[in-house]
């Protein structure tokens, strides 16, 4: 009989090869990064202006085939060399070769903005970095629960990695609130005298990324590791969202991966011919419009600052609410075809459930749709209007926001009322919003009606009582419109996915009898003698015949 003794040895080394099989996974995906980063040729002038170049790259289809790689190209290219760029073209000159080596995959870079036990409250913070006499800083994370949650620190390939680090700036027991600090993690090799990086369990389901808890023990850092100042600030919280404006970046780019993610499913999905498989070439297409769209959105200086971050908010709400819903409704459509992981959707399912709560959007879409609501319903600022504001989605963006507004004005207290009707709500209405923006994209750029149709369908059908209620629609109606659009696009199947140009990089077996016949080679055999032999004698049989 097995003794329990044994049995934990068997766990233990079973743990210890899954290590070793994650290592190799792990080294892999960041050479994938660093192909696809060298491939686009990616500048410092690309991450610092923000260039085409720098948005396409995240809506290459290659990004698909590892989450894990398009994860280290966002914090590497957007996050980290992006952040530098920013100090290296102002204040900072010395900085260009690292930004440089950055881009080359010489340095691995890393982004320490959350801590364990603050979630979503970064700006209240508990790293510390206190200024010594000799000018240089102390680095010090007082508690466990302060460590830095998430970014990849351990030594990995023999690079050096650094980190920007956020961290509580005190001056003569003063504290001025958050400041980046540029700091020496590991050699490749060995961590940095005071850094502990622990290395964290792997996401369930989706490629693995070498995920931490980063904490330093009163690490000595140069007078050159604070990026910026040590002035006082009388707009700190301003500040401090200047200072991480590259999260709001992260976010319309990362984002962005739902429109390969889109395609990609589609395209494995193509033998099912089902309903769920058209509404999701739809999204592509429209999404594609919707991202360029919001990109020239974005990048307008014109526009209050508050706007672009509105509008890559929708955008990335409504990205996100796309592709998770046509990965699982495509996924059951393919039956237990679908559960695999050589067929990829449920990959593709978990790596956008990452993307929604990645690195890369650290404020949290839910609480920055909160605020965008507010504001709106505030006055504050206004979104882009509807370039078609008869259209469906229109009227239901304004009527949900109507009532919002109406509510909390009938309140005793706004606040109260905003938590206790709107709050619950804004996800709901933060859509709409995008699901507007992505209908006027396509129509005004001249999307196929029958893809626009489907796309218009879809998003009704997000909140169907809505219409029912307002008399704009009947349920009957609602599938008739479905069906018409449907019989429209269908002849037009086998175009619309050769159209996204993703097949060089599709992989899944169940594409065609021919690439399953190939797969079905690779697999492990166990069969007794007497079966091997009748097999054989099978095949040379049929060889004969044909």
């Amino acid at each position: 009989m097995t003794s329990t003794s044994q049995l934990c040895q068997s766990d233990l080394f079973e743990k210890r090869s899954e290590l070793l099989s994650r290592d190799a996974r792990v080294v892999l995906s960041y050479e994938r990064a660093r192909a696809i980063g060298l491939a686009h040729g990616i500048t410092l002038h690309d991450t610092l202006d923000l260039t085409q170049k720098f948005w396409d790259m995240h809506i290459d289809p290659i990004v698909v085939l590892d989450g894990a790689a398009f994860t280290l190209l966002i914090i590497q290219y957007n996050l980290v060399a992006g952040t530098l760029a920013q100090y290296a073209a102002t204040t900072r000159p010395d900085l260009v070769s690292l930004v440089e080596d950055i881009l080359r995959w010489d340095v691995i870079g890393q982004f320490c903005l959350t801590e364990l036990g603050r979630g979503l409250d970064i700006f209240r913070m508990k790293t510390s970095a206190t200024l010594l006499p000799t000018g240089q800083f102390d680095l010090h994370t007082p508690l466990p629960s302060d460590a830095k949650f998430m970014p990849p620190t351990v030594p990995v390939k023999g690079l050096p990695c650094v980190a920007i680090v956020f961290a509580q700036l005190y001056v003569n027991g003063e504290c001025r609130g958050p400041r980046p600090f540029l700091v020496n993690i590991n050699d490749g090799y060995h961590m940095c005298n005071g850094v502990t990086s622990k290395l964290l369990p792997p996401r369930g389901g989706s490629a693995p990324v070498n995920h931490a808890l980063t904490s330093f023990h009163h690490v000595r850092l140069p007078p050159s590791a604070l990026l910026g100042d040590l002035d006082k600030s009388n707009r700190i919280h301003h500040d401090f969202m200047s200072s991480i404006w590259r999260v709001m970046v992260g976010s319309l780019a990362i984002g962005s991966m739902a429109i390969p993610d889109l395609q990609m499913s589609s395209y494995i999905a193509g033998v099912t011919f089902s309903l769920p498989l058209l509404h999701a070439i739809a999204q592509a297409f429209v999404l594609r419009a919707f991202y360029k769209w919001a990109i020239e959105q974005f990048m307008d200086k014109n526009l209050d600052v508050r706007v672009r971050h509105g509008v890559a908010a929708c955008c990335k709400a409504v990205m996100v609410q796309h592709a998770q819903l046509a990965n699982y409704a495509l996924s059951e459509r393919m039956g237990a075809q679908g559960l695999f992981e050589y067929n990829r959707l449920s990959n593709l399912y978990s790596e956008i459930r990452g993307v929604s709560i990645a690195e890369g959007d650290i404020l949290g879409l839910s609480m920055r749709q909160c605020r965008l609501v507010e504001d709106t319903l505030g006055q504050m600022y206004t979104l882009p209007l509807s370039t078609h504001p008869d259209s469906p989605l229109a009227l239901h963006e304004i009527s949900l926001f109507d009532e919002a507004t109406e509510t909390v004005s009938s309140s005793f207290d706004f606040t109260q009322g905003f938590m206790q009707y709107v709050q619950p709500r804004c996800q709901l209405m933060v859509e709409s919003m995008g699901h507007r923006m992505a209908y006027d994209a396509a129509v005004d750029q001249g999307i196929s009606q029958s893809l626009v149709d489907l796309y218009l369908i879809n998003a009704i059908k997000t909140d169907a009582a809505w219409y029912v209620e307002r008399s704009i629609l009947t349920r009957q109606a609602i599938m008739r419109m479905e069906d018409t659009a449907l019989l429209a696009a269908l002849p037009r199947l086998d175009e619309l996915l050769a159209a996204m140009e993703v097949e060089p990089y599709v992989s899944s077996p169940i594409i065609s009898d021919e690439c399953w016949e190939k797969f079905s080679k690779t697999l492990p055999v166990y069969s007794s003698p007497q079966a091997e032999v009748l097999a054989q004698s099978t095949l040379v049989s049929e060889r004969a015949r044909l």
